[in-house]
């Protein structure tokens, strides 16, 4: 039974705990290693601190124990059977990169072998119904949560010209509120091991409000200022501009070439990658002047003829920045496949720089493709800009920590919970004990997580982080924030959801 359990949190490691850090990598906010030694920490200590209340529910919650006094052998066996069924299907969905619930595994397979045991008369359906509806409520209640609050930082923060002021004023109310909850989750839980079972609601309320006061006045005195600081010193604003400039083209092009503006013509497609247009200067003339050759703007006979020749402009991509790493991402997927011709020739190659990649960019753009071309321009306008990226890096890393805890109480206790009736009713010969839950078996369960994690969670994470949406660190804080406070309060009230639904 400890085998089988260990292969079931394995599992759970492997696919579920990508939910968690899946954005974070996806946004180039954290690597992959930073992810898993983070995921790690907050994974086990979130298993310790909430994880009692949901491996009760999965214990005795689903079914009928009370069947079982005489047939204690038959309740082991068929938890043995719950965990075995529900690791097989978590590894095939891992090596075939599919985000599934573990939630869902468990539920079923506890279900399944109680059907087959006592029939319909063993499950609890009413605790089931509830169960169930919480599986579509929660994506529901975690999908308006997250609109909401993305709205809110579009609205006043990401739409605005200058979004320095507002995002440094929302920062001590983001960190606030993520501080707050997260407190009131473990406190309300009644941690024993903390002592919190024994603090009263006002008291509970109190220390989370003052916290989170704490924190906010933290954030505004130290950090806000240290940031404003950063963003004027690495001067965002400008280079900016400049950037984004070459995106919002009229209806006549110019073409820049060696030599400086040439006629207009309406197809042609070009793109900056990299390190953007110098502080100091403006407009073509700084792209001439000090960075030496300048961004060739393609017509459909100037890359026609580029691209028989081979001469192709390169232009540095940092591989650092998660919002080059994103564009490089969907230029080398979306729209290098016609530039190349019939040669085969890749358009992505290393610089001996272990700091840099560069890119070939030779895009010819016929009439037809204007309207794919302006979805890609759409697309990267809805990036962060660099500034905001700044604002919002370490927010989403702390939402992504909030997140990884919050599934630490709730997936570790459902990779955990059969091994829990297993291990207590071989101890005590009850199949209905009110023994809690032994603190050592959620470490159990967190530690084979954790090597799961590590040993192939980058399949999962991969398609939670990249493949289902471009994620930026402003839209990543948002999702974090809002499916783990769902997550939590589901933990609080004793309702195995899933994480996964509310992440997607």
């Amino acid at each position: 039974g400890f085998i089988i359990a260990f292969v079931l949190a394995f599992s759970v490691g492997a696919n579920d705990v990508a939910n968690s850090f899946g954005t974070a990598v996806g946004s180039g906010v954290v690597t992959l290693r930073q992810a898993c030694i983070l995921a790690s920490v907050f994974e086990t200590v979130g298993s310790v601190l909430l994880g009692a209340k949901v491996s009760e529910t999965i214990r005795k919650g689903l079914i009928d124990v009370e069947m079982y006094n005489s047939t204690r052998q038959l309740l082991m066996a068929g938890s043995i059977s719950a965990m075995f069924g529900s690791a097989v299907w978590q590894l095939m969905a891992s090596f075939l990169k599919l985000p599934i619930s573990g939630t869902h595994c468990i539920v079923g397979a506890t279900i399944g072998f109680s059907l087959v045991a006592t029939g319909q008369k063993g499950v609890k359906w009413s605790e089931l119904l509830k169960i169930v509806l919480s599986w579509f409520i929660s994506p529901l209640l975690s999908g308006i949560m997250s609109a909401i609050l993305f709205f809110l930082v579009q609205r006043f923060i990401l739409r605005k010209a200058d979004p320095v002021p507002n995002g440094l004023r929302a920062l001590p109310v983001f960190y606030a509120c993520t501080v707050g909850i997260n407190l009131f989750s473990i406190m309300y839980t009644g941690a024993p091991l903390l002592g919190f079972d024994k603090l009263p609601l006002w008291g509970i309320l109190l220390i989370s409000a003052g916290s989170a006061v704490l924190c906010a006045l933290v954030v505004w005195f130290f950090v806000c200022p240290r940031m404003k600081k950063k963003i004027e010193r690495g001067g965002f604003g400008g280079c900016l501009e400049e950037l984004t400039s070459c995106f919002h083209l009229e209806k006549t092009c110019f073409f820049l070439v060696e030599g400086g503006v040439v006629a207009s013509a309406s197809r042609a497609w070009c793109c900056w990658l990299g390190s953007a247009l110098p502080r100091g200067g403006t407009g073509n003339q700084a792209a001439l002047g000090r960075w030496g050759p300048a961004p060739v703007w393609l017509s459909q006979a100037v890359g026609h003829q580029l691209s028989c020749s081979g001469q192709y402009q390169y232009h540095t991509v940092h591989k650092d920045s998660g919002l080059y790493k994103e564009l490089l991402h969907k230029l080398h997927l979306a729209k290098m496949g016609d530039c190349m011709g019939d040669s085969g020739d890749k358009p992505l190659r290393r610089n001996n720089s272990y700091t840099s990649y560069t890119m070939a960019i030779c895009v010819e753009m016929g009439v037809g493709d204007c309207k794919g071309s302006r979805s890609s321009l759409e697309e990267w306008h809805d990036q962060d800009k660099p500034e905001v990226s700044l604002l919002f890096q370490f927010l989403q890393i702390l939402t992504a920590c909030f997140g990884s805890f919050a599934h630490g109480g709730n997936d570790v206790s459902n990779a955990i919970g059969p091994l829990v009736a297993l291990y207590l009713v071989y101890q005590t010969g009850d199949v209905a004990t009110k023994v809690a839950t032994p603190i050592w078996l959620l470490l159990y369960g967190g530690a084979g997580i954790c090597i799961g994690l590590w040993v192939w969670g980058r399949r999962v994470i991969q398609t939670m982080g990249k493949d289902l949406t471009p994620i930026t660190p402003s839209s990543g804080f948002s999702i974090e924030l809002a499916s783990a406070l769902t997550v939590v309060i589901a933990s609080n009230v004793g309702l195995p959801i899933s994480t996964t639904h509310c992440k997607v």
